[in-house]
């Protein structure tokens, strides 16, 4: 069966990324053959928004332009499953892609080997999640420990895999994805201001890099025993919800979103908490980073949830967010009665245990 072959890559008005301070560029997909009924879906995110294309590739010469500004790292799919999804860096380096029944392989590209060594554990950790499934029914709960260490194992080989990349390659334009990557599974970015000082210009004056830079002041500024930020953003139901009209009570502060499967595993015990304290002096506020009303609202009412709901539906750079350095979700702070944040990212016994310490009284 005859191949399809993809060249995908950057095209930048500057080739020298270290020395400028950002970088225009304009990808190009192009498939050198064709193939009926074939479709190459092309998914990224930039500076929290999610951004999708698709190629047919039953047409010769097919191409895709866009302009980035900043090298981006995309996943690459079609609707076959052996094919997909990969991910693939578009930047200056062409990278030759062909597509064959068996999935997606690559022409000789250090950088592309250096992306799919880094990503490594995203391709084995779907593999565990048919065991994952079987164990939750079961109700297995030895087994879902030892599956638990599993994961955690693969998480600190992701975090060592970033940071050793990250350190030991300043000039890379992968720089910025290795140090999202295990910035990502840490719990606060006020403690990786010293390494995001460490990127090349262009990568802190990218989208994402001042997405990071507010984020990092953010946190700085909403640590535990700091005044928590003020802020009004519109409720489920059309009105203006503000902290200030909060004070005098203790408030948890709760970042989620529909998509994020364990915010909504914790929903159950929020309400839990939610209708055992509410009485007293207690309330909870969801923030909310959807950018899609009717998935945000469709997923209050079916879990369930009673309490003050926000969002200014921009997604990932919700303004709120961004003040607060929420850097993942699940994430909360605990705001005690004069607007001090006396709690951070606390769940399960931790969040049960300061509740009652603060409010059996």
């Amino acid at each position: 069966m005859k191949k399809i072959v993809l060249h995908i890559g950057l095209l930048l008005l500057t080739w020298n990324l270290v020395a400028q301070s950002s970088v225009n560029a304009t990808v190009i997909i192009e498939s050198s053959n064709s193939r009926s009924n074939t479709k190459l879906f092309i998914t990224y995110e930039m500076a929290g928004v999610s951004y999708s294309d698709s190629l047919a590739l039953d047409q010769k010469e097919t191409r895709i332009e866009k302009t980035l500004p900043q090298p981006v790292v995309a996943q690459l799919a079609t609707k076959n499953p052996d094919a997909g999804p990969i991910p693939i860096l578009m930047n200056t380096t062409k990278t030759v892609l062909s597509l064959d029944p068996d999935g997606f392989t690559f022409s000789n590209n250090p950088i592309q080997d250096d992306l799919m060594y880094l990503t490594e554990n995203d391709r084995i950790r779907p593999t565990y999640f048919p065991l994952y499934g079987e164990l939750t029914e079961k109700k297995d709960s030895l087994g879902l420990q030892k599956l638990a260490e599993v994961f955690e194992t693969l998480r600190q080989e992701d975090i060592r895999r970033a940071y050793t990349y990250f350190e030991s390659n300043p000039t890379s334009p992968l720089i910025l994805f290795a140090f999202q990557r295990y910035a990502a599974f840490l719990s606060d970015y006020a403690i990786l201001e010293k390494d995001f000082n460490r990127l090349p210009n262009w990568a802190k004056e990218s989208p994402d890099g001042k997405v990071i830079a507010a984020k990092i002041e953010g946190a700085k500024n909403m640590q535990i025993n700091s005044t928590a930020k003020l802020f009004a953003q519109t409720s489920a139901s059309g009105k203006r919800i503000s902290l200030e009209a909060y004070r005098g009570q203790y408030v948890l502060l709760d970042f989620w979103a529909s998509w994020c499967g364990p915010c909504r595993k914790e929903h159950p015990h929020l309400i839990a908490l939610y209708n055992r304290y509410k009485n007293q002096n207690f309330t909870i506020i969801s923030v909310s980073l959807d950018d899609k009303k009717t998935d945000w609202l469709r997923a209050i009412t079916k879990d369930g949830l009673l309490w003050p709901q926000v969002s200014d539906l921009k997604g990932q750079q919700n303004a709120l967010a961004l003040s607060y350095g929420v850097q993942a979700i699940p994430a909360n702070f605990l705001i005690n009665p004069e607007g001090i944040i006396i709690g951070k990212n606390l769940k399960g016994e931790a969040l049960d245990a300061i509740l009652a310490q603060y409010l059996s009284k």
